[in-house]
This record gives C-alpha cells, sequence and structure tokens, in this order.
C-alpha cells in the first residue's frame, strides 16, 4: 500500500468530509432528477476540487498526480456523478491546457477554469465516418459537425474541441496517401451556431451532464487553436492517459462505497438470531471485494506515482482503468448481492446506484475492451 504524506492525508480527509456533508447527502436526488445541480458545482469550485491540476501560477494548486486521484476516489465515494464532473473537466481539459497551450491562452483560461469555468472535452463524434470539420477561413476556423455522448458538454462555459482541420499526405508502404488533419481548438460557450441538448436518461452516473453537441457554422478565432495544428490526436491520447488513471480513482471509490454498504448492513442485518456477518457465505463475498479492491487501488496510486516521476504511462493507466472499473462492478455486484431484496429497491440502500454507475465505468473513458487493446500494443510492440 502507498504510504501518503501527513499533507497528503490531510487534503484527503479534507476533501472527505466536504463530499460527506455537500456531497453524499444530494447524491440520491441528483441521480433520481438525472441532474447536476449548479449551486453543487460553484461549491466544489469553492473547495478547490475543480483546481488541483491547473498550476499554481494560474490560480490553481499544481498538485501531482497522486494527490488528485486521492480527490476524485474520495468524491467517488459520496457520489460518482461528481467525480465524473471533476475528472473529465482536470483530467482532460485543464490538463491538456496546462501542458500544450500558449502562454497568453494558458493566461486568458486557466485562472478561470480553476475559479468557475467549467469546461468539456469534445472528442466523440456522432458519426465516425463524418467527423466534425473546422476549416480555416482567413482568421477563423469554421466548426460543422455533431460531437456525442460529451461529458459537462451541456453545461460547459469551455470546451475543448477537436476537429478535422485538412488532410496531410503520409508515407506508408511505400505509397503517398492522405488522412485527416485532427487539431485542437477552444470555444467558448454558448456560441453563436452551437447547439447544446441532453443525450438522455443514462443508465448510470445519471446526474452527469453527458450532451450533444451540434456545430453549424460556428467561427473560432485562429489564435484559439491549442498546440500545433494537426496534433490534436496526439494531444488528446496524452489527456486520455491521464484521464484513464481518473477513472480508475473512481472505480476505487465506488468499490470503497459499495464495500462499506455491505459491511455495514452485514453488521446490522439479523437473520435466524444472528447478524449475517457472522454467515460463512457473506464472509466469502466480503474478503473477495476487499481484496480485489486493495488490489485496484495500489495499480491506481502505482499509475499516478509512475505520471508524477515523469514515466511513460499508456499500458498502466489502461490496465488501471480496465482492473479499478471492473473491480467495481465486481465489488458492487457482491454489495448488492449482500444486500439481498432490499438492494435492488432505490429508495432503501444505495447499493443499486453504485452498481449502475460501476456498470457505465466500464464503457466510458474507452472501454474494457479498448484497455486491453492498449495494453497488449504496448506489450507486442517491437
Amino acid at each position: 500500500m502507498f504510504d501518503l504524506t501527513e499533507g497528503q492525508q490531510r487534503t484527503r480527509e479534507r476533501i472527505r468530509a466536504f463530499a460527506e456533508s455537500e456531497i453524499a447527502p444530494l447524491a440520491a436526488s441528483m441521480d433520481r432528477a438525472g441532474d447536476f445541480p449548479r449551486e453543487l458545482l460553484r461549491a466544489m469550485f469553492q473547495n478547490g476540487l475543480m483546481s488541483i491540476l491547473v498550476p499554481a501560477a494560474y490560480g490553481g494548486r499544481g498538485a501531482p498526480m497522486l494527490d488528485y486521484v486521492t480527490a476524485v476516489e474520495e468524491v467517488a465515494r459520496a457520489d460518482a456523478s461528481s467525480a465524473l464532473v471533476m475528472s473529465i473537466h482536470s483530467s482532460l481539459v485543464t490538463a491538456l491546457l496546462s501542458e500544450f497551450a500558449s502562454d497568453s491562452m494558458k493566461e486568458a483560461y486557466l485562472p478561470r477554469l480553476a475559479e468557475k469555468s467549467v469546461g468539456a472535452f469534445a472528442l466523440t463524434d456522432e458519426n465516425p465516418s463524418s467527423p466534425t470539420k473546422a476549416l480555416e477561413t482567413g482568421r477563423a476556423f469554421v466548426a460543422n459537425g455533431t460531437k456525442m455522448y460529451i461529458t459537462n458538454g451541456p453545461v460547459a462555459d469551455i470546451v475543448l474541441l477537436f476537429a478535422v482541420t485538412g488532410e496531410v499526405e503520409v508515407e506508408k508502404g511505400g505509397k503517398t496517401t492522405k488522412r485527416d488533419e485532427v487539431s485542437a481548438l477552444l470555444l467558448e460557450a454558448p456560441s453563436e451556431g452551437l447547439t447544446r441538448s441532453s443525450a438522455g436518461t443514462k443508465l448510470g452516473l445519471s446526474a452527469a451532464p453527458v450532451g450533444r453537441l451540434v456545430f453549424k457554422d460556428v467561427s473560432i478565432p485562429a489564435d484559439r487553436l491549442v498546440g500545433e495544428r494537426g496534433a490534436g490526436f496526439r494531444m488528446a491520447m496524452r489527456a486520455l492517459d491521464g484521464g484513464r488513471i481518473a477513472a480508475a480513482a473512481m472505480g476505487v471509490g465506488i468499490g470503497q462505497a459499495a464495500l462499506d454498504a455491505a459491511t455495514a448492513y452485514a453488521r446490522t442485518r439479523v437473520t435466524q438470531g444472528q447478524p449475517i456477518s457472522r454467515f460463512q457465505a457473506v464472509q466469502l463475498m466480503v474478503a473477495e471485494a476487499s481484496t480485489r479492491l486493495e488490489a485496484a487501488r495500489a495499480l491506481t496510486y502505482q499509475a499516478a506515482s509512475m505520471a508524477d516521476r515523469g514515466e511513460p504511462i499508456t499500458k498502466v493507466a489502461a490496465q488501471a482503468k480496465l482492473f479499478a472499473s471492473e473491480t467495481a462492478s465486481f465489488v458492487a455486484s457482491k454489495a448488492l448481492q449482500v444486500h439481498g431484496g432490499s438492494g435492488v429497491v432505490r429508495d432503501l440502500h444505495a447499493v443499486e446506484r453504485y452498481f449502475r454507475d460501476a456498470r457505465v465505468l466500464e464503457i466510458i473513458e474507452g472501454t474494457s475492451e479498448i484497455q486491453k487493446l492498449v495494453v497488449a500494443g504496448q506489450e507486442l510492440r517491437g
């Protein structure tokens, strides 16, 4: 197990206290309503949850990745939807801008992202065979297309858009072919020509605002190009490495909440004159859930520590996301089993929400199958 410093422990305890007092009491009602309150977003900003990865020079904490994943874990333990909102904003938007944006762009946007502006990462196209395009016309790029399943999209103040900005020639197998040139562009929302809507009711992570973004002749000034033209895909993949570590931390948090619920219920639920915690069948489920959860936490912290040391993380990030998300589903399933019939009643216990949230976590930030392909590709590289 990783030993956190005293400072890291204090920060973790502070975030746990905030999550337990301000987020957890709202989790069930947010899940039922499928809505994320603006008041909670403001509280998350005010308590520094949204600025952990923003460099100190721009108003954030500039904290190490290990500090960040423990924060995501504690928020997910209270409510996974809140952790997802925080993770997309931080891991994918503020982290990418901190690394790749120009100094002037950092000065213009990072303080806002640290203080009050919500970020969205618009990568996934509704129709991959017809990707969003942003063609340069004079001093602006004009975007047309549709992005889908964009977390924070419906409420974001700042959108990081990945779009095709042209074509480039590449040589492969002795032949010259053309491929799409993908670039990253920053735009403020609302913007003229940008229409936003909800993606609909979700199985899990229901309160997180996930939506559809339609771009129709949206003009984006040319100086809002992030990094080099044509480097969008490479930057997105780098950001997703960090995002997968955060997703793994979400899995650990969901799993811990489910395990806590299972053990508390087992100690208090009495049948045949004794608490069910004394039954071997329950003990075996708790033991396996606890063991897998500790392994997932160790792998997640290892990935974060490697990121802090500047080591390559593509493989370990995928491993952590794969194992932690599937572990969260396993632990939540066992917690549901311990609760029996009462566990499937939404108004009685939170374990059914943990079960649904964990299942969705196996899909977002890259499915388990994609994570396996990433790991295999890294292992089999010549």
